[in-house]
């Protein structure tokens, strides 16, 4: 006898959109709708596309900061660690992560030690990190250089993938704004 999944499962596309799509901002609704549903006739995005969306969309640092408040209530060290790779050269966007750090996720907070761009913030809000974060700050150049290894790995790895398509994908189904015309067919029959 099979039981029926009663428990919604948490969709970390869903819930951050709807957190930042709460910010009463036309802009942050645009962009909830793009992170939950992408464009109109166009593929889901994925980490990639979302951050890219995320650069357009919001160009100032209180807007961004605003966007800041939701992905730390969200709590996802994915959104959080592509933040700072794109606040490295806004120093107010770095200061409110520190001036945060104890709100962070550890990955993150070890992300943010790691940043060069960020270490006289990091220094004067060190007492808001954890040990694990204090002991990366004082275990000098080289451990901090694996950790900005780390970070630029996984920041690499999420900025990959721009947009998702299944594997189950089947292009004669394709709705018709979204095919490519082509001179030669791709499935070797005639078009």
């Amino acid at each position: 006898m099979s039981k029926e999944l009663t428990t919604r499962i948490r969709v970390p596309r869903e819930s951050l959109s709807t957190r930042i799509g709460s910010l009463g901002l036309s802009k942050a609704k645009a962009y909830a709708d793009f992170l939950r549903d992408g464009d109109p006739d166009g593929p889901i995005p994925c980490w990639g596309a979302i951050t890219s969306r995320f650069v357009e969309s919001f160009s100032t640092d209180e807007e961004r900061l605003a966007v800041l408040d939701q992905l730390i209530g969200e709590g996802d060290r994915r959104p959080l660690l592509l933040f700072i790779d794109t606040s490295r050269q806004r120093p107010e966007l770095l200061a409110a992560m520190c001036e945060r750090a104890d709100e962070l996720p550890l990955t993150v907070q070890r992300a943010l030690v790691a940043t060069p761009e960020a270490a006289s913030f990091v220094e004067n809000t060190i007492d808001k990190f954890p040990p694990a974060a204090r002991r990366l700050w004082e275990g000098g150049e080289d451990m901090k250089r694996a950790e900005r290894q780390l970070f630029e790995s996984r920041v690499g790895e999420l900025m990959s993938f721009q947009y998702f398509v299944p594997d189950t994908f089947d292009p004669h189904n394709e709705p018709a704004p979204k095919r490519e015309l082509s001179d030669t067919p791709t499935d070797g029959g005639t078009q």
